[in-house]
């Protein structure tokens, strides 16, 4: 790269290496942006200015990651998520747009009053942070079997002002006697086998302990099904991310494992079904 480019340049010559290859062409800007926290408006006003040299040397890097398929977020250690920027590492799943909706759906269904809330395989600490910047009466605790995702999630919380208690656990292992009035998950949910359909990044780069799980994907979600009524207080709920092709399988689980759970299952934008509720579980609340 030419010493003296602006930003405009870089990017320039930024498209011109991605050109014909399948990388976002949208990345460098992505890059840029996340680096120096600018939005588009802020990005155009910067185009005229000289990036520095240091700089200049990252962006080469980071624009060559781009071409071994290295997801950008962790070229950058950072991504958007319901308006903010988190920290990610490859220890954590780069979060997704579902996600965020699975956040507004639990903001839009349950009242706004001091709670005790589980965010159950935290990773980042996306839903438990937001949850509780969005809810500050929520007393929010984040959980992981990862200890690197949980040291993402604890600088996340230092980043944004949280003292949220962390917890090294499988699924309940570390959490006997503990109940909460709401459990938020973003499990791992994917078969094995659906490894022929996935993007190469993801398999490349993302954390299989998060992405994968047996019994068809729904493992995790069998074990959580039969543990769960154990950890909720009475009326107690659960929401979860689901995959997209296991809204009759998941409901069939739920009800092998728990007779009296009620579910309902939520699509996303695209009309995929991606999230559940479920309540009404046996044994919440001691019944």
């Amino acid at each position: 790269m030419n010493n003296n480019w602006t930003y405009f340049a870089a990017q320039r010559w930024a498209r011109q290496r991605l050109t014909g290859t399948t990388v976002d062409p949208g990345a460098p800007q992505f890059l840029l942006k996340m680096r120096h926290g600018w939005d588009a408006t802020h990005l155009l006003l910067h185009n005229r200015e000289r990036m520095p040299k240091a700089e200049q040397d990252w962006f080469q890097q980071a624009i060559d990651r781009l071409l071994r398929h290295e997801p950008a977020q962790y070229i950058v250690g950072q991504a958007p998520f319901y308006g903010r920027a988190f920290k990610v590492t490859p220890a954590v799943l780069i979060p997704e747009a579902e996600t965020a909706e699975l956040v507004e759906w639990v903001l839009n269904r349950i009242p706004d009053r001091p709670l005790r809330v589980l965010d159950l395989g935290t990773g980042s600490g996306v839903i438990g942070i937001t949850l509780a910047l969005e809810r500050p009466s929520w007393r929010v605790t984040l959980s992981d079997l990862s200890p690197a995702a949980l040291t993402v999630a604890k600088q996340n919380c230092r980043r944004f002002g949280l003292k949220l208690p962390l917890v090294a656990s499988n699924l309940f292992q570390k959490l006997v006697g503990r109940r909460f009035d709401l459990i938020v998950t973003n499990p791992p949910y994917i078969d094995r086998r659906a490894t022929g359909i996935m993007d190469q990044a993801v398999l490349d780069y993302e954390p299989h302990l998060a992405l994968f799980a047996d019994e068809n994907g729904l493992g995790f979600y069998h074990r959580l099904f039969n543990q769960v009524g154990d950890h909720l207080l009475p009326d107690g709920q659960l929401f979860g991310e689901t995959g997209y092709d296991q809204e009759e399988t998941i409901q069939a689980l739920l009800h092998r494992c728990d007779q009296r759970a009620k579910i309902e299952t939520r699509h996303d934008v695209a009309g995929k079904m991606r999230m559940i509720h479920v309540w009404d579980f046996s044994g919440a609340g001691g019944n």
